[in-house]
């Protein structure tokens, strides 16, 4: 009598070991970059929430965001580049984040990820 094979062979199981390997090396370049924008999000959107913070100008606002780069320790973004903060109204700012990130997978290719959000920024006083 012969027996059918049950379950998955050496090899079947080395792809998806090698799979799940992949899968963790991206997420493993992936993550920092998110937390970084996460980070930044939140610094610009917890101005809303906030009312001991002193935001009276584009200026005060530009400082609040590097002094929270700083703190939270995001050296990859080039804030002049990426945040772009223009008035809009009486106290209400826009804060346009955009900018890219890449980060090396292999020998000529990167993942490259794009961030593109607009936020209104009324400070509480």
């Amino acid at each position: 009598m012969r027996h059918s094979q049950k379950g998955a062979s050496f090899f079947g199981w080395l792809a998806v070991i090698a799979l799940l390997v992949f899968a963790m090396v991206i997420a493993m370049k992936l993550v920092p970059i998110y937390m970084d924008h996460f980070a930044l999000r939140n610094m610009v959107t917890s101005i809303n929430e906030d009312p001991s913070l002193k935001i009276r100008s584009i200026r005060d606002l530009n400082s609040h965001i590097d002094k929270g780069m700083q703190i939270n320790s995001i050296r990859d973004i080039n804030a002049k580049e990426a945040i772009k903060v223009t008035a809009s109204g009486n106290d209400a700012y826009t804060v346009v984040i955009k900018y890219e990130q890449r980060a090396p997978l292999l020998n000529t290719v990167d993942l490259l990820v794009h961030f593109d959000e607009t936020h209104i920024v009324r400070p509480l006083k």
